[in-house]
């Protein structure tokens, strides 16, 4: 019957929960899912994290490729985050085109990923050589909230990412990479973390599942270093400035957990390529 119910007046069966401030999971309202990531578990990739929030599973690699850089930047090389979200993750997506939510997570991804690293590092030979990262980001499940596990994996990757040596033949220009050479860390500016607070009546419920997003008014995401400083927002909805203090100070009390998630990353084993 509750079942029924829940299906059949979602808004309605939300706002009885909330009303107890408590969620239809069993989270209080300002309440995050648990947490869990786990490092370099591509073993074929130069850097790769998994991360599950709940029940949403997400998994980046990093794969590195030579390029040209680019007339205006010769001396900076490139990050191309790819999210997928196939249907094998949520029933609701369907194969063919990448669908919207995948192509914005992308963006997202692309700027956040320019901003916390120094693309120079990426310079082989300036003017001719360069890394070219490749970012793929899949979701093996959906149950809500991509965006801030996709950062967060993201994140979690380019940390554990090393780059190998490289060896430039003077005669030829080839470049090729050094077998067994020692490998380079990558230096991340500051450690990016998403907080995604869903929109519903006048309430802003942070890390929404799937059953939260169905019925949402819109979404608000804040995006700070470890320092607790603004590197972006996004906003789906507008809200007044008491639901956007709310919306703040709820972002202040859940982030801490998601830095706890990144000291896990630390003294990890460089992967043998």
């Amino acid at each position: 019957m509750a079942d029924d119910f829940r299906y059949a007046q979602p808004k309605q069966y939300q706002r009885l929960f909330l009303k107890d401030d408590i969620r239809p999971d069993g989270r209080p309202v300002t309440g995050c899912r648990e947490v869990k990531i786990h490092c370099n578990t591509v073993s074929s990739a130069l850097g790769s994290a998994m991360v599950c929030f709940g029940n949403t599973r997400v998994i980046a690699g990093i794969k590195g490729r030579f390029a040209e850089p680019t007339i205006n930047n010769p001396s900076s090389g490139y990050i191309i985050p790819n999210v997928s979200l196939p249907g094998l993750c949520n029933t609701k997506y369907r194969p063919g085109m990448p669908v919207d939510k995948a192509i914005s997570i992308s963006h997202k991804l692309e700027s956040i990923s320019t901003d916390v690293t120094d693309l120079m590092e990426l310079c082989i030979v300036p003017g001719k050589v360069v890394w070219c990262l490749y970012l793929d980001v899949v979701c093996i499940n959906d149950d809500g909230n991509v965006l801030d596990a996709a950062v967060l994996a993201m994140t979690a990757a380019l940390f554990n990412t090393w780059l190998p040596t490289t060896h430039i033949n003077e005669e030829t220009g080839l470049v090729t990479v050094v077998p067994g050479g020692e490998k380079t860390k990558m230096i991340l500016k500051f450690l990016p973390v998403t907080v995604t607070l869903s929109v519903f009546d006048d309430v802003t419920l942070p890390d929404p599942c799937e059953s939260e997003e169905q019925i949402e008014a819109g979404t608000v995401t804040c995006c700070v270093d470890e320092n607790s400083k603004m590197r972006a927002m996004w906003a789906s909805a507008d809200l007044p400035d008491d639901m956007m203090a709310a919306a703040f100070s709820t972002y202040r009390r859940g982030h801490p957990s998601f830095y706890r998630c990144y000291g896990r990353c630390h003294n990890v084993t460089r992967p043998e390529i």
